[in-house]
C-alpha cells in the first residue's frame, strides 16, 4: 500500500505497467520512513523487539528534518491499520521515552485526529484511537486517570437530557469496544475505577432493556433480524447486547485478554523509566459532538454469527473458534471487520493483512486453544457482506477478498470457505416457509455466481441433486436456480449446461433453452394475416432505419385497419373481442423495436434512440406506459438480464416512469408465480435506486452551485455595481431553476415510494383473501416470505428517504382499515426509524 503524502492517507498502488517505472527510481528518505513505519510489526515474532529498537533510532535521527512526514504517517497507520494498535502505541512510547518533545508531538497529532473524528462522525477512527490510547496506558505513557477521563466523557452520553437510544448505545459501545485493550492494566492498578465503569454500563444495559420493553418493542429490531418466519434455533441479539455479554464473561475471567499481544512487556525497563522519569503524557479533554439529525451513529443491527455455537450441530463440529460469549471471539471478528472496511480501496493489501492475520495476535495462545483464525476472518467477511440493512462496502469487494484469499493460500482457505458456505446454505430454510432473510439469500446468489466464475464454474453439483425434490419456493432451491441463471449471464448457456448433472438439466432448476426473445409476430400463423403483414412492415422499416415520418404512415394504416375491423365485427354481430388501435400499434412498435435491437445492448439502445420520438408520442398517457412495460417484459420473458437493462434505459429516456415499472412488478399477475425470481426484485431495487440517486444528484448540484456563486460574488465585489447586479440576477435564476427541479424530483421520489407501499398493500390484501378461502394462514406461506421479505427490505434500506414522508404513508396507506398482518410489516419498518430518533 502506498502512502499519499498530499492527501494524508493510503491509496491504491499504481497499475502494473506504471509500477515498473516507479520501482526503478531511488527511494527517497521520506518514502523510506513511510515504508518502515508501515511495515513495522507486520509479524509479531522474536525479531519484533530489535525491529522496534532499530526504527526508533531511525525516526529519532530524522525527526528534525522530516517531522511532518513521520507524524502524518504514524497518524494514518494508527487510524487505518486495526491489527497494529499495540505496535504503534509501543513505538510511540519508545519514542516518547527517548524524546519527550517527540512524544508530545505524537500525542498532540493523535488528539487532533480524535477531535476531528468526533466532529465529523468518523466512528471507526474514534474506536481505533481509543484502543491506541488504551495501549499507551499499558506502557505508562498515558496515566490511567487521563485515559479514564476520556472514558467518563463517552459514558456521559448516558446522562444527556432526552438522549436518543442510538446515540447513548453508540458511545457505550465505544467504551466496551476499548476496554479489552486496557482492562488488565486497569484491573491491576485501579480496580475500583474499572469497577465503576462496569457498574455504570451494567446499570445502563438494565435500564435500556426496561426502556425498550416499556415502549412495547423488542431489543432486537424485528426488521433487522436474520432469521424470518420460523422458530430460529439461533439466538438473535443486537451488537451492543452481544458485546456486553462478552464483557460480563471477561470480568468473570478476571479481565484477562490473552489473544492480544503484550508488546509493551518487551520493554519492562523502559516502562519503569517512563513512570520514574515523569515522562507521562496527558490526553486532552475531549467533548462529544452535539446531536443533530445529520449525525449518524452505529447501525442498531443484529449480531450475526456464521459459526453460531448457541446450537450444537454437525456444521459446528469441525469449527475451531472460541465460543461466541468470549471476548476473544469479539476481537477476532471486530479487527477483521475493521480491516475489511478501512482497506476497501485496496483489496490486495486487505487480503495481505487477512492472510497473515494470525501474526497480528498472540500466536502461542491461538495455538494453545486450537483456534483457526481464518475461520474468524471468513466469518467476518460473510457477516459484513450480509449485514442488514446494507453492507458498508459494495458486495463485489467482499467477493474479491474471498477470491484473493483462496488463491493466496490454497491449502487452507478453500476448506474454510467451504465450511462457511455450507453453514449458511443449511440455514436458508429453517421451516417450510421461513429461514434466512431473503435479502441475504439474494446477496449469496450474487456472491456465489461471481465466485464460481473465477474458478471455471466447477462445483460438486451432484451434492445438490436432493434439493431438486424440495419445494421450488424454498430458499435452497431458489438459490441454486438463481445462481445458475447468473452463471449463464456471466458466461453463456452452452458453457454452463455441460457442467451440470443430467438431473439438473431435466428439472426446472435450469432453463431448457438459452436466453432468447419472445417475438409475438415471429410466424405467419399469428391468426390475423393482415396484422401480421403490417407488423412485418414495421419491423423491416425499423431494421432499415426508415425515417420516423414514414413509419408513422404505416402506424396510421394499422389504426385504420383495426378500427374498420372492429366496425365490421360489430355490424355483423360477430362475437369477437375488439382490438384497441392505440394499444395494438404500441405493441407492434415495442415488439418490433425490441426484435430489431435484440442482438446486443448497444443495438437495442440505438433503435430506441433513433425512434425516441415515436416511442414518446405513443407513451403520452400513464396507461400507455403501463402497457409498454408489459410488452417489453413479455418480449424478454426468456431473457431477464436484457429485461432489467432495457427497462432501466427506458426510464432514462423518459419513455416510461418508475411508477409504471413498480405497478407491473407489484401486480397480482407477476406476484402470482414470479415472486421467487430475483430479477423481479432486482428491477424494483434498481428502479428505486435510480429515483433516490436523482434526488441526491440534484441536491448536490444545488449545494455546489450555491457555494460556487457565493465565492464568485465575493471575488467580483471589486467590479462595478452594474456588472455585479447582472451576475447576481443570473445566479438567482440558475438557483431558482435548480430549486424547482429539486422540488420536482423530491415529489417524484415521494410518489414512487408511496406507489410501492400502496401496490404492496393492494396486492397483499387480494392474496390474503385468496389464501383464506383455502383455509391457509397467509403468514405461513412462501409467498409471504419472499414478497413481504423484499418489501421489508425496501423499507429498511431507504429509511432516510421514507422518514421524510412517513406521516403521509400512514395517513394514505397503512390506516386502521388495513389488515393487521400487513400493518405489522409497516410497524417493523417504522421501529427502525423510531429507534434512530428516540
Amino acid at each position: 500500500m502506498d502512502y499519499d503524502y498530499n492527501r494524508g492517507r493510503y491509496r491504491k498502488r499504481a497499475y502494473r505497467h506504471d509500477r515498473r517505472g516507479d520501482d526503478s527510481k531511488q527511494e527517497t528518505v521520506q518514502q523510506r520512513l513511510q515504508r518502515l513505519i508501515l511495515k513495522i510489526g507486520d509479524k509479531i515474532n522474536s525479531n519484533l523487539q530489535s525491529d522496534l529498537e532499530s526504527i526508533v533510532k531511525v525516526l529519532l535521527n530524522e525527526y528534525n528534518n522530516n517531522k511532518d512526514v513521520i507524524l502524518n504517517t504514524l497518524k494514518v497507520c494508527i487510524t487505518e491499520i486495526p491489527t497494529k494498535s499495540g505496535i504503534y502505541a509501543t513505538l510511540t512510547s519508545l519514542l516518547n521515552s527517548n524524546s519527550y518533545e517527540f512524544g508530545v508531538e505524537i500525542i498532540s497529532t493523535t488528539c487532533d485526529a480524535m477531535e476531528d473524528a468526533l466532529k465529523n462522525g468518523k466512528w471507526t477512527t474514534v474506536k481505533l484511537l481509543m484502543r491506541y490510547f488504551a495501549e499507551l496506558v499499558n506502557f505508562n505513557t498515558i496515566m490511567p486517570f487521563s485515559f479514564l477521563g476520556m472514558i467518563d466523557t463517552f459514558l456521559g452520553a448516558i446522562h444527556e437530557h432526552d438522549v436518543k437510544l442510538e446515540r447513548s448505545d453508540f458511545f457505550v459501545y465505544c467504551v466496551l469496544a476499548t476496554l479489552p485493550w486496557a482492562c488488565e492494566y486497569l484491573n491491576e492498578n485501579v480496580p475500583s475505577e474499572l469497577e465503576k465503569i462496569y457498574s455504570a454500563i451494567e446499570e445502563y444495559m438494565n435500564l435500556r432493556v426496561q426502556k425498550i420493553e416499556s415502549l412495547g418493542k423488542s431489543p432486537t429490531l424485528q426488521s433487522l433480524q436474520y432469521y424470518r418466519d420460523c422458530d430460529s434455533p439461533y439466538e438473535q441479539v443486537d451488537y451492543l447486547e452481544s458485546l456486553w455479554r462478552q464483557t460480563v464473561q471477561l470480568k468473570s475471567e478476571n479481565w484477562e485478554v490473552k489473544i492480544l499481544p503484550k508488546t509493551y512487556k518487551l520493554f519492562e525497563s523502559v516502562r519503569l523509566t517512563v513512570v520514574n522519569g515523569n515522562l507521562n503524557q496527558e490526553l486532552r479533554q475531549f467533548s462529544l459532538p452535539p446531536d443533530s439529525p445529520d449525525m449518524k451513529y452505529m447501525t442498531p443491527g443484529t449480531k450475526f454469527w456464521i459459526f453460531d455455537d448457541s446450537l450444537i450441530t454437525i456444521e459446528n463440529s469441525n469449527i475451531h473458534l472460541p465460543v461466541t460469549s468470549s471476548i476473544t471471539r469479539y476481537i477476532l471478528y471486530d479487527v477483521a471487520a475493521d480491516t475489511l472496511t478501512l482497506f476497501s480501496v485496496n483489496h490486495k493489501e486487505c487480503s495481505r493483512y487477512l492472510l497473515q492475520y494470525k501474526d497480528s495476535f498472540n500466536s502461542e495462545y491461538i495455538d494453545e486453544i486450537n483456534c483457526n483464525v481464518y475461520e474468524a476472518v471468513m466469518e467476518a467477511i460473510f457477516a459484513e457482506m450480509l449485514k442488514l440493512p446494507s453492507s458498508d462496502v459494495k458486495q463485489i469487494y467482499y467477493n474479491t477478498i474471498v477470491i484473493d484469499m483462496c488463491k493466496g493460500l490454497m491449502e487452507k482457505i478453500p476448506g474454510v470457505f467451504g465450511r462457511t458456505f455450507r453453514s449458511l446454505f443449511n440455514r436458508f430454510d429453517l421451516s417450510e416457509y421461513g429461514g434466512l432473510d431473503v435479502e441475504c439469500i439474494r446477496r449469496m446468489t450474487e456472491f456465489f455466481s461471481h465466485h464460481l466464475s473465477n474458478f471455471g464454474y466447477i462445483w460438486n453439483w451432484k451434492d445438490w441433486i436432493p434439493i431438486l425434490e424440495k419445494d421450488p419456493s424454498s430458499g435452497q432451491y431458489v438459490f441454486i436456480r438463481e445462481t445458475l441463471e447468473k452463471c449463464v449471464r456471466l458466461s453463456y448457456y452452452d458453457r454452463i449446461k455441460p457442467l451440470l448433472p443430467q438431473e439438473f438439466i431435466e428439472s426446472d432448476i435450469f432453463s431448457k433453452t438459452a436466453p432468447c426473445t419472445n417475438y409475438k409476430y415471429q410466424n405467419d400463423d399469428f391468426g390475423d394475416q393482415t396484422l401480421y403483414e403490417y407488423a412485418q412492415e414495421v419491423y423491416n422499416a425499423l431494421r432499415t432505419k426508415t425515417p420516423p415520418q414514414e413509419i408513422n404512415i404505416i402506424l396510421d394504416k394499422i389504426k385504420s385497419y383495426i378500427s374498420e375491423k372492429n366496425q365490421n365485427a360489430a355490424s355483423m354481430d360477430i362475437d369477437e373481442q375488439d382490438l384497441d388501435p392505440e394499444s395494438t400499434v404500441l405493441e407492434i412498435v415495442v415488439q418490433s423495436a425490441m426484435m430489431v435491437g435484440s442482438k446486443s445492448f448497444s443495438h437495442i439502445l440505438n433503435v430506441v434512440e433513433r425512434y425516441i420520438s415515436i416511442l414518446s408520442t405513443l407513451n403520452e398517457t400513464n396507461e400507455a406506459k403501463d402497457k409498454t412495460v408489459r410488452y417489453v417484459a413479455d418480449f424478454w420473458k426468456y431473457n431477464p438480464q436484457f429485461l432489467e437493462i432495457i427497462l432501466d434505459k427506458l426510464v432514462n429516456y423518459r419513455v416510461v416512469d418508475p411508477k409504471n415499472i413498480i405497478t407491473w412488478i407489484l401486480s397480482d399477475i407477476i406476484l402470482s408465480d414470479q415472486y421467487t425470481h430475483l430479477y423481479v426484485w432486482s428491477i424494483l431495487r434498481n428502479t428505486l435506486k435510480k429515483v433516490v440517486l436523482r434526488v441526491q444528484q440534484i441536491k448536490a448540484k444545488l449545494e455546489y452551485n450555491k457555494k460556487l456563486y457565493r465565492e464568485q460574488e465575493e471575488q467580483e465585489k471589486s467590479e462595478d455595481a452594474e456588472t455585479n447586479e447582472t451576475m447576481r440576477i443570473s445566479h438567482d435564476e440558475s438557483i431558482a431553476n435548480l430549486e424547482r427541479t429539486q422540488d420536482i424530483v423530491i415529489r417524484d421520489q415521494k410518489e414512487t415510494f408511496i406507489c410501492v407501499f400502496q401496490r404492496f398493500v393492494e396486492t397483499t390484501e387480494i392474496k390474503i383473501r385468496e389464501f383464506e378461502t383455502q383455509s391457509i394462514d397467509p403468514v405461513k406461506t412462501p409467498w409471504w416470505r419472499w414478497v413481504v421479505g423484499f418489501i421489508r427490505n425496501v423499507g429498511r434500506t431507504y429509511s432516510t428517504e421514507i422518514q421524510s414522508f412517513m406521516e403521509a404513508i400512514e395517513t394514505i396507506i397503512f390506516t386502521d382499515n388495513v389488515d393487521p398482518r400487513i400493518r405489522n410489516v409497516w410497524d417493523e419498518i417504522r421501529d427502525v426509524y423510531e429507534r434512530e430518533n428516540n
